[in-house]
């Protein structure tokens, strides 16, 4: 037998060739999924804590199993009522809420946002509820479900709809165990805050709505002097004992310090932070890209075409008509025809008071045959005088004839004097006794103010008419008008070449930077999966470090793709620095038309979302989409560093420990220096501006206001006024001066605590009575009842933290840890 290498080589190539078949299978796929298996926990630990409460340990694959069923009976739930709802019932169960004109369910009665925060806070409620003795057997469960379908759907079909909604992974016992946890555990919570709410709305009681009310609509006016910390920095001691070092570092180690925090409390944590780069896409340089390959040819075509349709037509502006100088004098001889007139209508009313009290003697004498006569002939003439004058004011006002107007207006002043005369001459007696004259006199009086009246009443006739006859003139010229088409001219080519070169280019450039965006994308992810490949190879021994592939030069994709560039140039941000950076002010993509996605700073470090589910923060070299819809900009950015948050040594930060204890101290002095110029100011007869050292003049700031303590966002969401003279006031502040009375003096510190303002009211407005009658309108009252008041926020912010603390909670669903 031949004992040659080749010979046995040959023999054995088979299993040789399985042996290393299943080596490499061994290798690339069973090493890697091993690798990510441990990575995550696997073996003796493949179930880490999620959090622990009354000594009871939630596993991740117990959360995650529970968030899993409670999804589909929400989603179960869901159809269940749209069903009902179908078959004419309506959910009868507590909670349950329904908008009858958007036809959208609004609450199901129980938790709808499911996530992983969510049910632990479930579990352990529902743990706390069982405590207390709080149950629900099968049958009060059933008997929920039964008012939840209205009686309109059967066991049976809810069963088979159940098993229908989930794909056959929950069964009734599922759903019933699902609905036990969550009415229980919302029952606990409820009971336990009873007397602070009525549903959702907080119970307020009348003096909290009255304060509510204040803070929202009472305004103030003061005079505030600051007194800065800083300046008293120097008075402190800068070598503290080691003891109060160490106390300091302690209470702040795990706080994080971002920069620019408001907070004065110590924090001396780092945040996570990264080294960013990104790639942005800009329609207008796009637009701009695109418009430089048009011909002038082509743009000229494209004017012609759309000026023979009709485009770019603007009206021609109608000259006004200039005045000659013969209309002018026209209108002076209108003006002084109607003075012959009012003299003429002036001489017939005398001469009619006149003949009233002729008429009046002849009645008591029984001569009543010609006074009739007369009345009726004085009536016509002083009507026909006073439509007479409004005649010639209003053809003097439209310029018209104005000589035939005087002329018509000489001719009748003459025949009413020689009526009248010949009138009086015949009727007036041949002697009057004073009694006779004084009776006459008073009902002359009379007489005249009824036909002043009339006159009056026939001058609003006149003016009735002929308003009438010119509003139809006015329609009928205004018709006219409309009939007749304006006159246009077309814009030039140069005033629209613009205009026509960006409507020819915009959806093209449109398409052109979706296709960057697309391409910079697939070319970044691509990166991000040899990267991650390459890594898990060299985790298992297969490859080594220097096979890593070519990191993607972004700058020079940019510049290819015709997009632009940036980065933090090595430099760190957190979450709250890198709203200073390119893509800082903008937000993932949405999921609706015109909504926005997640901000920025959530997306690329991780945050917690409102409905409950949580952002991971976005692994190295991961590539990230987002939009600043204000300016119109399309970014992809990626960490290209990425530094988790750490709690640093007490050498590392012992200088800021010590800055935040002299700091401390030096807010001590300047508060008391503070009180101390408000008792001088609040106990002598000079005003504050002149007790206050003469360098420090600056500081004061007079009539700062009007402002509110606070203001209103939205529903049931307020902040505390801004005002603008001021360092960041807060609620400290705003007691202050809200609780100080007109001319005393009040020391509050500002919310950072770097600044102690003395101020003194000079104005509240508006008065007390006004706004106790504003706050008599029941809307007034139920506005202020929704703000709720701070003592019940604190009473429910104290039964959780009560409730943390007696079960030891704990939650480590981050993953870090």
């Amino acid at each position: 037998m031949s004992s040659s290498p080749f010979e046995i080589f040959r023999r054995n190539l088979k299993p040789m060739m399985v042996f290393l078949t299943l080596l490499a299978l061994f290798s690339f796929v069973v090493l890697p999924a091993l690798d990510t298996y441990m990575r995550r926990g696997g073996g003796m630990n493949s179930d880490p804590v999620a959090a622990t409460f009354d000594g009871v340990e939630l596993t991740r694959a117990r959360v995650a199993r529970t968030t899993q069923n409670h999804a589909a009976v929400v989603r179960f739930l869901s159809e269940l009522a749209g069903e009902t709802i179908n078959r004419g019932g309506v959910p009868q169960t507590p909670g349950f809420q329904y908008d009858e004109q958007s036809g959208q369910i609004q609450s199901l009665g129980i938790d709808s946002n499911p996530g992983e925060e969510a049910t632990v806070n479930t579990l352990r409620f529902y743990n706390e509820a069982q405590k207390a003795g709080f149950e629900l057997d099968d049958a009060a469960i059933g008997n929920w479900l039964t008012r939840f379908t209205d009686g309109t759907v059967s066991d049976g079909e809810m069963i088979a709809m159940l098993l229908r909604s989930s794909g056959n992974q929950l069964g009734q016992q599922h759903l019933y165990e699902q609905l036990r946890m969550h009415l229980l555990a919302d029952l606990y919570q409820r009971s336990s805050l009873v007397g602070l709410t009525n549903g959702q709305i907080p119970v307020v009681t009348p003096l909290g709505q009255w304060e509510n009310f204040l803070k929202l609509n009472r305004k103030a006016t003061v005079n505030a002097y600051g007194v800065l910390v800083s300046e008293y920095l120097d008075q402190t001691d800068d070598n503290p004992s080691e003891s109060d070092i160490k106390d300091v570092f302690e209470e702040g180690k795990e706080r994080l310090s971002y920069p620019g925090s408001q907070s004065p409390l110590p924090a001396f944590a780092q945040p996570d932070s990264a080294v960013i780069e990104w790639v942005a896409a800009d329609l207008q340089s796009f637009i701009d890209a695109e418009k430089a390959k048009l011909s002038e040819e082509e743009i000229r075509a494209e004017y012609e075409r759309r000026i023979a349709g009709g485009d770019f037509q603007l009206p021609v502006e109608s000259e006004e008509p200039v005045e000659s100088e013969e209309e002018a004098p026209a209108e002076n001889d209108a003006e002084e025809a109607t003075e012959p007139a009012a003299e003429a209508s002036d001489e017939s009313g005398e001469e009619a008071s006149d003949e009233s009290v002729e008429e009046s003697e002849a009645a008591d004498e029984g001569e009543s045959e010609a006074p009739a006569a007369e009345d009726s002939s004085s009536n016509s003439s002083l009507d026909n005088s006073v439509r007479l004058v409004m005649f010639q004011e209003e053809s003097a006002g439209a310029e018209e004839e104005p000589a035939a107007a005087e002329e018509s207006a000489k001719e009748e002043a003459p025949v009413e004097e020689e009526t009248t005369v010949e009138e009086t001459a015949e009727e007036t007696p041949a002697e009057e006794t004073p009694a006779e004259e004084e009776s006459a006199e008073e009902e002359s009086a009379q007489d005249s103010e009824e036909m002043a009246d009339e006159a009056e009443t026939a001058t609003e006739d006149s003016e009735e008419a002929d308003g009438l006859e010119m509003a139809d003139d006015a329609e009928e010229t205004t018709s006219l008008e409309l009939d007749d088409e304006p006159e246009t001219r077309p814009q030039s080519f140069e005033e629209v070449r613009d205009e026509i070169a960006t409507d020819m280019v915009v959806e093209s450039a449109r398409n052109a930077l979706d296709r960057a965006i697309t391409e910079a994308n697939k070319r970044m992810r691509l990166y991000f999966s040899q990267r991650a490949v390459h890594e898990s190879n060299v985790s298992v021994g297969v490859q080594k470090e220097e096979d890593a592939p070519k990191r993607l030069d972004l700058k020079e994709m940019a510049k290819e793709l015709g997009m632009e560039y940036g980065s933090t140039d090595g430099d760190l941000v957190n979450r709250v620095s890198v709203e200073d950076v390119g893509p800082g002010a903008s937000y993932g993509l949405g999921t609706g038309f015109n909504r926005r996605g997640p901000p920025f700073s959530a997306m690329m470090f991780g945050a917690p979302m409102q409905d409950g589910t949580v952002l991971p923060p976005q692994p190295e070299f991961s590539p990230l989409r987002s939009v600043d819809l204000e300016r119109g900009v399309s970014y992809i950015s990626w960490k290209t560093e990425d530094v988790p948050s750490s709690v640093p040594e007490l050498d590392d930060v012992r200088d800021e420990v010590i800055l935040y204890i002299r700091t401390r101290e030096a807010r001590e002095l300047a508060k008391k220096a503070a009180e101390e110029l408000a008792a001088t100011a609040g106990e002598g007869d000079k005003a504050l501006s002149e007790i206050i050292p003469e360098d420090k003049k600056e500081n004061l700031i007079e009539n700062v206001g009007p402002f509110s303590w606070l203001e209103q966002l939205g529903f049931m969401q307020t902040v505390i006024a801004e005002v603008p003279q001021l360092d960041a006031v807060g609620d400290e502040f705003m007691q202050a001066v809200f609780t100080t009375e007109l001319g005393e003096y009040g020391v509050a510190s500002n919310d950072a605590q770097s600044v102690y303002y003395v101020v003194t009211p000079t104005e509240f407005q508006p008065d007390v009575e006004e706004l106790r009658e504003q706050f008599r309108q029941p809307q007034q009252r139920f506005m202020a009842q929704l703000l709720g008041n701070q003592d019940a926020r604190n009473i429910v912010r104290g039964f959780y933290e009560s409730v943390d603390e007696r079960t030891g909670f704990e939650l480590r669903l981050s993953d870090d840890e």
